[in-house]
């Protein structure tokens, strides 16, 4: 059997004479990485600076407040005059960045025109050590318009344009909070014979004497009044600044009678005459977190009322807990 006697001062050099070559070839291999990423990133950026320019929403902002210069995508301009070309308080502007801003991560601020027709997303870094600002302005007005339209979608009956049932305890609550009384009062309403006007002239006709009331109820109604459509025929009206029962009851009464006032023309070129029934409760404006019990009794004091059920015409209650 044969032994190979293996030379390692041999092999060694052989090892040596080829580790330059293999060292080369991995460094061409990682500079060669390092030109790509940095070609691709070279092309990415000024791709994103291509998109900057050609969309007028976006801006690229220098703000130095101390020398009170901006500087834009390609001019440099006083501050007073950045600030007038988009109807934006300087000071605002200013205490905004300062105090919601800092050198270390990326924040956000959101500035509206002084006439609240346009809002701005300033989106960068403020070093208060230089006392300057850089990122980019966008302007979201649209942004802003589609998202008031969205709330005022959920917020408001699509028939009637009355506030609905979304949030509904929320927003009686706020609303009596600023009352300047310590009393407020809440009225369950609804149409007479309303599925007689369906069923004898149509429900086209029967949602034209729903948008009719409640035109009327928005037309009447003052700041202290909120008139809110619950569901079909039914409706509430919530008065703050109450003094009294008898009070609350000359209101309701005088309120209902000038919407009940005039007929009401269908698309039939038919008048009729619309009446409504309600009944009321009045309340503390701290009993306000109590709207359920509150819907509830005014509900059933309308019932009495249609049932000729309460004394005097009296509609109106004092709430019990």
């Amino acid at each position: 059997m044969a032994i190979e006697i293996i030379n390692f001062n041999q092999l060694q050099r052989q090892s040596l004479d080829r580790f330059p070559t293999n060292y080369f070839y991995i460094a061409f291999c990682i500079i060669f990485f390092l030109y790509t990423i940095q070609k691709r990133d070279k092309k990415s950026s000024s791709r994103f600076m291509e998109i900057l320019s050609s969309n007028q929403s976006i801006s690229i902002l220098e703000i130095n407040f101390n020398n009170r210069i901006v500087r834009t995508n390609n001019s440099s301009v006083s501050l007073e005059q950045f600030c007038q070309s988009y109807v934006i308080d300087s000071i605002t502007l200013q205490n905004n960045i300062i105090s919601s801003m800092n050198q270390f991560s990326p924040s956000d601020v959101q500035i509206k025109s002084k006439s609240c027709s346009s809002y701005y997303r300033l989106t960068g870094k403020y070093d208060a050590s230089t006392n300057v600002f850089q990122g980019i302005m966008i302007d979201n007005t649209q942004e802003k318009q589609q998202l008031n339209k969205l709330k005022n979608t959920l917020t408001h009956d699509a028939l009637t344009g009355l506030q609905n049932r979304y949030h509904l305890y929320n927003k009686i609550q706020k609303f009596c909070a600023k009352s300047s009384s310590e009393q407020c009062s809440i009225y369950f309403i609804d149409l007479n014979k309303f599925k007689q006007i369906n069923d004898t002239h149509g429900h086209d006709n029967g949602d034209v004497v729903l948008r009719s009331v409640a035109d009327r109820f928005q037309q009447f109604a003052d700041e202290s009044v909120l008139p809110v459509r619950l569901s079909g025929d039914e409706f509430l009206i919530v008065k703050r600044n109450v003094e009294s029962n008898t009070q609350a009851d000359q209101f309701i009464s005088s309120y209902l009678s000038s919407v009940q006032c005039d007929t009401v023309q269908l698309n039939n070129s038919t008048s009729i005459k619309v009446t409504l029934s309600f009944g009321g409760v009045v309340f503390n404006k701290s009993q306000s977190t109590q709207t359920d019990k509150l819907i509830k009794c005014a509900d059933e004091r309308m019932y009495q009322m249609k049932k000729n059920l309460l004394p005097n015409g009296n509609s109106t209650v004092t709430f019990t807990a």
